[in-house]
């Protein structure tokens, strides 16, 4: 699956068909509280609107089916989704200085085609879903903010959807990808298919587990946590170290380390960002850094991790590696399925050796690596109102690995030209993703839009991809 921002997405024209749900009653309130993330993203969604900033804090998914797409079956499919996950239909708005939450039963729901129109050119089309997407996902907006939607052309039509990201995260993009098709699939083959008679006949169960279940599990799990638990004791480490290892204090907290490169930035304002896209490796080439990695005592995401601390050595002479990291918190099966934003930043930290090469470093990064998703449990934003300080003084990069191999439908992603799409970024730091899938890997990194990151990001990536490269084409002793 690619991962575009939405500027560079360039979609063939067509006739554009929303799916509209609609509900036979009024959302009833819930008590669930929202999880620490969802609070942060819907409070600073809600106040850079305030402030006339235009954003798009959402996440989309787009993708091919063949021919003249079945609005029938599209729509049946819909349904379907909606009504089984809490993710379509409970969400919180707004109310005063708190969050307030609301849900829609199941069965209230029920989703129509609403043709839109016809649209000439690949620009028109694309800043016509643009803002369609960014009114639908508005903070403030009743409803979880959700678009969904085909461009009908004779040949191929292209399914797109998109929902605030405050409800949804890359895996559950990934489950709607597969589901969404699989529903598709199963009303097609029931003769005369309409949005009535595929809700008269579902696919597959009414409603599954939900992503309150999670939040009210993180709340008490947040509640019970104190300043001196031992879960904590990873991120008072990571927060500790300084620079070059000492533990150096900072108004209260101590120093972070930032990016290698100058970013032209304080680390602290958002502005606006710029999405990079690096190829590292192809198929081949991945599975063969792999088996390198393997045989020095690491994973795929140890060998990743290992190269970009090599390279911030090389950049600054820090022997030091402090990233956030993206953790699943889909911790037992049941939780598999939800759709929602289940995601933490777990506190990766480790020392590089003193052997310059990625084999003796990969044990290190492995071992950083498996203490930060064992602290994947803790809620960040708990975490950092427990230890002293109350906030980062600055934003540490932020490093996400991936191996979609497995993911749900993964073997169509190519296929079917299975696209993730982001809106316009805004950039303190930098974020990484590092991404293993079928045909490739490849690494998309947002940073902040000035001269200095423009000049000198590219020449860290250029080394990581060095790095990386080295181990793949080496051969194998």
């Amino acid at each position: 699956m690619r991962m575009t921002q939405i500027l560079d997405w360039r979609p063939e024209p067509g006739e554009v068909v929303e799916f509209v749900p609609g509900a036979d009653r009024a959302p009833e309130p819930h008590d669930v509280p929202p999880s620490g993330f969802q609070r942060a993203h819907l409070r600073m969604a809600a106040a850079r609107l305030a402030a006339g900033q235009r954003q798009s804090p959402w996440v989309a998914l787009a993708f091919d089916l063949p021919g003249r797409a079945d609005l029938g079956a599209l729509a049946g499919a819909w349904q379907e989704l909606v009504r089984r996950h809490e993710a379509y239909r409970a969400w919180y708005e707004p109310r005063g200085t708190d969050l307030a939450g609301f849900r829609l039963p199941p069965q209230a729901l029920t989703v129509r085609p609403v043709r839109v129109g016809a649209f000439a050119t690949a620009a028109d089309l694309r800043d016509h879903l643009h803002r369609r997407i960014d009114e639908h996902t508005a903070p403030g907006r009743p409803g979880p903010g959700l678009l969904a939607g085909v461009v009908l052309r004779e040949t191929t039509s292209t399914v797109y959807a998109a929902i605030d990201h405050a409800y949804t995260d890359g895996h559950s993009m990934a489950l709607l990808f597969d589901e969404l098709r699989t529903h598709y699939a199963a009303a097609r083959a029931t003769a005369g298919t309409t949005a009535a008679t595929a809700a008269a006949t579902p696919t597959g169960p009414a409603e599954a587990v939900g992503y309150l279940e999670y939040n009210r599990r993180e709340h008490e799990r947040s509640l019970a946590l104190a300043p001196d638990a031992p879960e904590l004791a990873l991120w008072s480490a990571f927060l500790a170290a300084g620079d070059d290892g000492s533990a150096t204090t900072s108004g209260g907290f101590r120093a972070l380390s930032g990016f290698p490169v100058d970013l032209g930035t304080d680390g602290h304002a958002l502005v606006p960002g710029v999405r990079l896209h690096y190829p590292m490796l192809t198929g081949a080439q991945a599975e063969a850094f792999r088996a390198h990695c393997a045989r020095h005592g690491g994973g795929f995401a140890a060998g990743a991790f290992a190269a970009l601390a090599l390279a911030q050595r090389e950049f600054t002479g820090n022997d030091v590696y402090r990233v956030l990291t993206a953790v699943s918190t889909r911790a037992y099966p049941r939780l598999l399925p939800v759709h929602g934003w289940l995601v933490n930043f777990g506190p990766l930290l480790f020392r590089l050796p003193a052997a310059p090469d990625l084999a003796a470093a990969i044990p290190a990064a492995q071992q950083g690596f498996q203490r930060a998703r064992a602290a994947g449990d803790v809620p960040l934003h708990r975490a950092l109102d427990l230890l002293p300080g109350g906030a980062l003084p600055v934003i540490p990069p932020m490093v996400s690995y991936l191996d979609g191999r497995g993911a749900p439908g993964s073997r169509d992603f190519l296929r079917t030209d299975a696209t993730l799409l982001t809106g316009p970024d805004g950039a303190a730091g930098v974020s990484m993703w590092f991404n293993w899938f079928r045909d490739r890997a490849d690494l998309v990194v947002t940073v902040p839009d000035t001269p200095q990151a423009a000049q000198g990001v590219p020449k860290y990536l250029d080394r990581v991809r060095e790095i990386v490269l080295t181990a793949a084409t080496r051969p194998a002793p």
